[in-house]
């Protein structure tokens, strides 16, 4: 798959699955696996409520400062590197910019949209062929095997393993995502 005029693109969230997971998996897929347990599972809540009923969920959101904060702040406890809170991760004025942006554009039914109209994918995505630049970071969920991601994107031009960061990345770690897009996607400048 490749988009009209798009030249490559860097992901820190990669959908890499394999169609059909093998019956035996090296210790990195089986972790794959784990976390995609995990993301769907325990941590899937929001994602199912989104993709099965995103306006009530929104009209919720829409109703209620206080409902609002604590589900966004939920999402950066448990997808975020932290050790125990959060605020581990990010600042406490980050993540009320974060929460007063949706507050105030009263965008949460909107944003949860991509639940709704993603229902029906599935973790393996697109095999891409145009080149892509990936970033993995250490706590996003689910982490996949390089051997995974090398197999989907078949023009893969960066792979990168950051020291630190979650599934947030450009709000946890800005310098190390920015940094890694650059080196990534260098060998696309003319």
């Amino acid at each position: 798959m490749r988009p009209e005029g798009l030249l490559g693109i860097h992901l820190n969230t990669q959908f890499a699955f394999p169609a059909q997971i093998p019956d035996t998996l090296s210790p990195e897929q089986r972790y794959a696996v784990e976390t995609l347990a995990l993301y769907t599972g325990d941590l899937g809540g929001s994602n199912h409520l989104q993709s099965t009923k995103p306006e009530t969920v929104g009209f919720a959101l829409a109703d209620s400062p206080a409902g609002q904060a604590a589900w966004i702040y939920e999402k950066f406890q448990s997808k975020t590197d932290n050790h125990g809170l959060a605020e581990d991760a990010l600042s406490a004025d980050d993540m009320l910019d974060a929460i007063s942006l949706y507050w105030f554009t009263n965008s949460a039914a909107s944003s949860g949209r991509v639940y709704w109209e993603n229902r029906s994918a599935t973790p393996a995505g697109p095999r891409l062929t145009l080149p892509v630049a990936v970033t993995v970071f250490p706590k996003d969920i689910p982490r996949l095997p390089r051997s995974w991601i090398e197999d989907t994107y078949s023009n893969l031009i960066h792979y990168g393993e950051a020291d630190k960061g979650g599934h947030f990345a450009a709000l946890e770690q800005p310098e190390i995502l920015v940094g890694e897009i650059r080196t990534g996607l260098r060998t696309l400048r003319s």
